[in-house]
């Protein structure tokens, strides 16, 4: 990140992203209606690390949730400082480095691919490669990529101009082109949602500022046709929010990890050796860049608006849930709803446990119904209807809120019901569990068959969603990252 050893005074404020949640914040990053399975989102960063200091959280919690994301970084951080003293010769100005940074640039690839697997992204690309690469366009540098443009300090503890920057540096190249790069990707991925940084990179860093600038207007180009397909309109175009400021009127999104997503998190830093620092305990969850001030590592990340409207559902052309062809999505139900999305935690519980408690009710009461139409003939029909009836409340609390441990509710709700009512009184009329008669048979085959039918709807609920999964999610690419 930093490429300079900053004053402790002078830290960045970037790396310590501001956390200021709003009370109307949003808590995704991606259009209405847009379920989280299969959906396809592009960050485009500067730099290897970058995607991990800033976006870490967000990223981890995307990918668990099974999301496609996707990371496109514009340089391989050629002119970064590093710390490890084994390493230091890869550092440009050392005396053992006579290069422009492409040795640590190589070095950094394999951090950033390490990284890349910690967080969950299944393909990464740099700018100049495809799927990033207009051939139209070109590179005016005359090479394949763009290079780190370097940094130092200002007085301020801001990022300013290196001393001196490469004719074949991100910063030295039109933003026409560079973006035409980028846009070429956004037409081939076509993603419901893109990450990149505000005006300001952050804490200034030209290749932030630059990249930002570049992306939007790669958002802007990507809407007609060009290399990579047909035109694209990216549903929502996030910022990365640095320093926290009550006067920004723009919507508000926050993404706060779990205690996994964390953890993904910092073990992504630890592959970044070159850039960071961190304690060997894992709990501990702070990191240092090279100024050796302790930052701590945030499971939350809030982003601002740039382009769109979340409350909106895009068209067929905009790319979210309900549209025809895009790509990792799922068309919406008729009613609306993503076929992939799960109804939220009180919704679940509630429709499972009033299920449950009608299943056990109603069952109780018709299990010990018996048919003998001719002598010495049994049907336990009551039993039947019983069972019959707790499969498909089962089977239905889990369909309908796409949870498959919620097939499980109504039968342990309906188990709790039954045993009040056969033991909660000794004379019970209710149940009778006897071996020696059809009425404390069947008294038996209603205990037993309410965790039969529980096993049963699990198993049911389990297939279908792993079967709707496969019909509406494509498969997974299998794991792509930029290679020299």
């Amino acid at each position: 990140m930093p490429e300079l050893s900053p004053s402790a005074d002078a830290t960045p404020s970037y790396p310590q992203q501001g956390t200021a949640v709003l009370p109307h914040a949003r808590r995704s990053l991606l259009p209405e209606g847009q379920g989280i399975h299969g959906a396809r989102v592009l960050y485009v960063h500067a730099h290897p690390d970058d995607e991990t200091v800033v976006t870490g959280a967000s990223i981890a919690q995307l990918a668990r949730g099974g999301a496609e994301v996707h990371l496109l970084t514009m340089t391989r951080g050629e002119r970064g400082e590093v710390i490890p003293e084994l390493l230091r010769h890869l550092e440009v100005g050392q005396p053992a480095n006579n290069d422009d940074g492409t040795a640590l640039g190589e070095y950094r690839i394999h951090e950033l691919a390490a990284a890349c697997a910690a967080l969950g992204v299944r393909n990464q690309v740099f700018a100049g490669r495809a799927p990033a690469i207009d051939p139209s366009v070109g590179l005016s540098n005359g090479r394949d990529r763009y290079l780190d443009s370097g940094m130092s300090w200002g007085p301020d503890g801001r990022a300013r101009a290196a001393a001196d920057v490469s004719s074949a540096a991100l910063t030295a190249a039109p933003v026409e082109e560079a973006a035409a790069h980028v846009a070429a990707a956004i037409r081939s991925l076509r993603p419901a949602a893109v990450v990149t940084y505000d005006d300001d990179g952050g804490y200034g860093h030209l290749d932030h500022i630059r990249t930002a600038q570049v992306t939007l207007r790669a958002v802007e180009l990507a809407r007609t046709a060009g290399a990579g397909g047909d035109g694209w309109n990216v549903p929502l175009t996030w910022a990365i929010e640095g320093e926290f400021s009550s006067e920004d009127n723009r919507v508000q999104a926050v993404v706060e990890a779990g205690p996994a997503g964390l953890a993904a998190k910092r073990a992504a830093l630890e592959a970044h050796e070159t850039q960071v620092t961190l304690p060997a305990d894992p709990a501990d969850l702070t990191f240092r860049f090279s100024n050796g001030v302790p930052q701590k590592i945030s499971g939350v990340e809030t982003f601002r608006l740039l382009r769109g409207d979340p409350d909106v559902v895009p068209s067929s052309s905009d790319g979210a849930a309900g549209s025809a062809g895009l790509p990792g999505s799922a068309r919406a139900s008729r009613a609306g709803r993503h076929p992939l999305e799960q109804a939220s935690l009180p919704v679940t519980l509630t429709v499972a446990v009033v299920g449950g408690l009608l299943a056990g009710i109603l069952g109780t009461g018709v299990h010990g119904n018996i048919w003998r139409p001719v002598q010495g003939l049994t049907i336990p029909w009551g039993v039947v209807l019983a069972l019959a009836l707790l499969t498909s409340m089962s089977v239905w609390a889990g369909t309908t809120t796409r949870r498959i441990w919620a097939a499980a509710v109504p039968g342990m709700v309906a188990y709790v019901v039954a045993f009040v009512l056969a033991f909660g009184r000794s004379d019970s009329p209710l149940i009778v569990m006897t071996t020696d008669s059809a009425i404390g048979l069947v008294g038996w085959a209603w205990f037993v068959g309410i965790l039969l039918s529980t096993f049963v709807s699990v198993l049911v609920v389990g297939r279908w969603w792993r079967r709707r999964r496969r019909e509406h999610v494509p498969a997974a690419p299998k794991p792509q990252f930029d290679r020299p």
